[in-house]
C-alpha cells in the first residue's frame, strides 16, 4: 500500500470525514497540520491547492473529501 499523507487543519469538516474514512478502513496515514506547521502549509501551496484536506497517496493527490478516490486505496 502507498504511504498516505493527509494535510488538514482544525475545524475542517472535510478533513475530519477523510481521516475517519481512512481509520474506518484501517488505512494508516500521516497527518500534517497546516495550521500548526508552516512547512506543511507551504507544501500545500506549492502543490497548487487552496482547499483542505489534501491527500497524497503514492503518485496521486487530490483535495477535498472524495470517498471514490479513498475507496481506490483499499486493497
Amino acid at each position: 500500500m502507498n504511504k498516505v499523507i493527509v494535510y488538514s487543519k482544525t475545524a475542517c469538516g472535510k478533513c475530519v470525514f477523510t481521516k475517519k474514512w481512512l481509520e474506518a478502513n484501517n488505512i494508516p496515514y500521516e497527518e500534517k497540520r497546516t495550521d500548526l506547521d508552516e512547512d506543511a502549509r507551504d507544501e500545500v501551496i506549492e502543490m497548487g491547492y487552496q482547499e483542505l484536506p489534501v491527500v497524497i497517496a503514492g503518485n496521486e493527490h487530490w483535495s477535498g473529501y472524495q470517498p471514490d478516490k479513498l475507496a481506490e486505496l483499499v486493497d
